[in-house]
């Protein structure tokens, strides 16, 4: 007789799980035939109120531990970069572990296209611990996913509504049916005077990103280094009564401040935290150019009251700043080490 291999079962537990979850919240799930897979499992219709809502993405399963990660999951994207991104519906990815018996979620389309404009082509999609799909969840991540597909969606059908009805009688007055064929080439028409360093960046998609990054390291140095004989004035000035090494000690903890929160920033997995820290950094780069440049030309003067604020208490807050960023992270690490030994209660793999 046929023997069932075990990963054949892994497998089937994974879309039956995915499956049971949307249609117990109202949605379609269509699977695709086993010898027809080429990248996605499914396909999953939305409904609103017991009628289709015309939102459909394709979906792909994995199930298994071998899914894990050292902090979450991750699904390969080697053979299907071009598919998932080049797809007109949007490409959702599931994990199911087995061992905890729940399904997590990403939007692969939305991360690899991210990763692609950023000149950087990914291996795999990451798919975080927090990203649980389940009963609790299943409402909110459909809002996510349909909304994405409102803000991204390529082919797009007429609505119906005021404003869309309002927008066709304009056009039939101006003689512009919606069936008329655009005289224009697909895409529109090229750019002759751009086309050489478009071609360029197709041939070499990290050069951008690179040039970018250097050229920001450059301009912050730059700002950094103009503002500082004006900055040891302002702190001679306002900050001789609470700074006992006067200018070069305040200096010092200025530029390893702005330093510090750029390097986190560049290392933080948390992409919302990593712009916060820039956001700060970038905050204190242009106070201090502000004061600092006030006590070398003539061209403004800085408030008072600001300056003396700047001078006095950016230090301290700084101290207290990076000492909280440095116990936030030990605190997310022995978090993320106990999740790891829960999951594992043998041991964690290699590199977890």
């Amino acid at each position: 007789m046929a023997r069932v291999l075990p990963t054949k079962k892994t497998e089937r537990a994974g879309v039956n799980e995915f499956r049971t979850l949307l249609e117990a919240a109202g949605h379609i799930v269509q699977e695709i035939d086993g010898g027809n897979d080429y990248g996605e499992d499914c396909y999953l219709s939305f409904t609103l109120n017991g009628e289709r809502t015309g939102d459909l993405v394709a979906v792909q399963v994995k199930s298994g531990t071998a899914y894990r990660r050292a902090v979450g999951y991750g699904i390969s994207c080697r053979e299907h970069l071009h598919d998932w991104t080049r797809s007109r519906i949007p490409v959702i990815g599931v994990v199911y572990d087995p061992d905890l018996k729940k399904l997590f979620w990403a939007n692969l389309t939305q991360y690899l296209l991210h990763e692609l404009e950023r000149g950087r082509t990914p291996k795999s999609v990451p798919v975080g611990e927090a990203a649980v799909l389940d009963a609790d969840t299943v409402a909110s991540v459909v809002l996510r996913i349909r909304r994405f597909i409102a803000e991204n969606d390529r082919v797009r059908p007429i609505e119906v509504g005021f404003g869309q009805s309002l927008i066709r009688k304009v056009n039939r007055l101006r003689g512009r049916h919606s069936d008329d064929v655009e005289p224009t080439p697909v895409g529109g028409l090229p750019y002759d005077m751009a086309v050489p360093a478009v071609d360029f960046h197709e041939r070499h998609p990290r050069f951008g990103p690179a040039v970018r990054r250097g050229l920001m390291i450059t301009v912050i140095l730059c700002c950094l280094a103009m503002q500082g004989p004006g900055l040891y004035q302002a702190v001679e000035t306002n900050g001789h009564y609470s700074w006992w090494s006067a200018g070069w000690m305040w200096l010092v903890s200025y530029y390893g401040t702005v330093l510090s929160l750029l390097a986190a920033s560049s290392r933080d997995p948390k992409r919302p935290r990593a712009r916060a820290l820039r956001w700060w950094a970038f905050s204190l780069v242009w106070s201090g150019w502000y004061v600092g440049m006030a006590h070398q030309t003539s061209a403004w003067t800085a408030n008072p009251v600001f300056e003396w604020i700047f001078v006095v208490q950016t230090p301290v807050l700084a101290k207290f700043l990076l000492v909280f960023l440095g116990g936030l992270y030990v605190r997310e690490e022995i978090s993320r080490r106990r999740r790891l030994k829960a999951a594992y209660p043998h041991g964690a793999p290699e590199g977890a």
